[in-house]
């Protein structure tokens, strides 16, 4: 592991998902990220990682984590009347085993919980820390999501510095029993590296992982099947290989066969939430229409992460595609806010074309990325 180094953010952290088109299925939120983007600063590795190989990419070879993110959290909450939920963190993993990371995620996560504000937590790692923090299995307006992308040899192929198929089921079943909202991201699926490991069982492998999935008591499930990309990583960044070859090189190690597929079925696509390769889109829907089915024959919802729509791919009744409410919070008269009760922060999905909706804002329903002024 690289040395640790604290470092001040400059500048705001607000900014929303990037997607301005019609066809976006994005929640409205507020993104907050633990470090900088950069191959330094998560300490999973990924063989598909996108996000730390971004052309805005930090190459520090320490270790950089932001230490001052509650203040200036707090400095734009004061300037807020209407506030989207948080998201933690897209490029990096907010729960990394790293003690000063865990320290400034948990003052972070106080700060949201005693404004009030709804909030979303994705990792691979263990959130158990954060139930040191008073109150925190109790607070509603939450949920957290796992990623796990396979069975426990996917995992050694694709996120072997990352924790365990095991201890990831282990930390979502804790926070599930403790009543906490818990979601898996199964996520991205390659079905040709469980083709190449599994033969013809390789769907009864799938099917085992969703009753586990069901067992450990997630509630929702997000699944996709991986945009890749052609193109070299950085100077500078961990890997000269694409993101594509890297997983083509450890598919083709385990089968020249299930390798010639991949190659002849992911396809270039140019799509509302960007361009790659995407597995071809008669395979995504067969695959996604057959996982769906076992998903809620569990008792648990489905939606698929931008490569299909809302139409083609999730359960029905679901407020996007993360599965569970997260609204955005109205401030009171405190100075803290309130969540608003039947908003879903899906605006161009829930509330379009209401002249009215719950938040009073009718120019939140719009697909193009929210901008502060919008809330204040």
């Amino acid at each position: 592991m690289s040395p640790v180094k604290l470092i001040a953010k400059k500048g705001s952290t607000f900014h929303d998902f990037p997607y301005s088109t019609p066809k976006r299925k994005c929640f409205h939120c507020w993104i907050i990220n633990v470090t900088p983007p950069g191959p330094s600063h998560c300490l999973h590795h990924c063989l598909y990682c996108y996000a730390r190989e971004a052309i805005y990419s930090n190459y520090s070879e320490d270790t950089l984590i932001y230490n001052n993110l509650p203040e200036l959290v707090e400095k734009d909450l004061r300037k807020l009347s209407l506030c989207p939920p948080v998201s933690l963190s897209n490029i990096s993993d907010p729960c990394q085993d790293i003690p000063e990371l865990r320290s400034e995620v948990k003052r972070l996560v106080q700060l949201l919980m005693d404004y009030g504000i709804s909030f979303a937590i994705t990792t691979k790692g263990n959130p158990s820390f954060l139930l040191e923090i008073p109150g925190f299995a109790a607070y509603e307006s939450k949920l957290i999501a796992i990623t796990i992308e396979g069975t426990s040899e996917i995992l050694q192929f694709l996120s072997p510095r990352a924790p365990p198929f095991h201890a990831r089921l282990a930390a979502l079943h804790k926070l599930s029993s403790l009543g906490i909202r818990t979601v898996i991201r199964f996520d991205p699926v390659f079905i040709h590296l469980f083709q190449a490991l599994y033969t013809e069982a390789w769907f009864d492998k799938i099917t085992e992982l969703i009753d586990a999935f069901a067992t450990v008591g997630a509630k929702h499930i997000i699944s996709s099947t991986g945009r890749l990309s052609k193109k070299p990583s950085q100077p500078g960044g961990h890997q000269s290989q694409s993101m594509w070859q890297r997983v083509f090189n450890v598919i083709r190690a385990q089968s020249p066969l299930a390798a010639r597929r991949f190659e002849s079925q992911y396809v270039y696509e140019l799509g509302w939430a960007g361009r790659g390769y995407l597995l071809r889109k008669d395979s995504r829907l067969d695959f996604h229409d057959k996982v769906r089915e076992l998903v809620e024959a569990k008792g648990m919802t489905y939606a698929t992460c931008q490569e299909l729509t809302a139409e083609e791919s999730d359960s029905a009744g679901i407020p996007h595609c993360e599965g569970l409410s997260l609204p955005f919070a109205r401030k009171q008269l405190d100075g803290r806010f309130q969540p608003i009760t039947g908003c879903t922060a899906n605006c161009y999905v829930s509330c379009r074309g209401l002249s009215n909706p719950l938040c009073g804002r009718p120019k939140l329903a719009t697909y193009k990325p929210l901008k502060m002024s919008d809330l204040r």
